[in-house]
């Protein structure tokens, strides 16, 4: 896939997440009509979280890409030269919206604080270092 290709789906999932999440707030009630939270309203606001997050993640890192080289695994000088891989700009979206959507889960369980924020990214990092290091 191109780099424009995979650009223009980065920004599709931004978009559709982003528009789906404004379609949730607004229109979806977050309640049954028993007073209890509704399991169909909390997983389209996960989606379009994940959606949108992962999406602007992956565009981000795309274009970090192209600046910093090293940040998608390639520290060879030969490497500038060529186009980087776009496999670690698209692992790189995905695990920036999983976080970000497991630290909204977290916050909505009320059990968020620091230690555990800390504790989340670090394994997100641990998770990518992994993932760098296997190529």
């Amino acid at each position: 896939m191109s780099r424009r290709r995979t650009g223009a789906f980065a920004l599709l999932a931004a978009l559709s997440g982003a528009a789906l999440l404004v379609y949730v707030l607004r229109e979806v009630t977050p309640y049954n009509a028993d007073e209890r939270l509704s399991a169909m309203a909390l997983l389209l606001f996960f989606s379009a979280a994940f959606l949108s997050v992962a999406g602007v993640g992956t565009l981000v890192a795309l274009l970090l890409h192209q600046r910093w080289p090293a940040l998608a695994g390639n520290i060879s000088t030969r490497s500038r030269r060529k186009q980087t891989p776009l496999g670690p700009a698209i692992r790189q979206g995905i695990l920036f919206g999983l976080t970000t959507t497991v630290i909204i889960a977290l916050s909505m369980l009320r059990v968020l604080d620091a230690a555990v924020l800390i504790v989340t990214l670090v394994v997100a990092g641990l998770i990518e270092a992994y993932a760098q290091s296997r190529q």
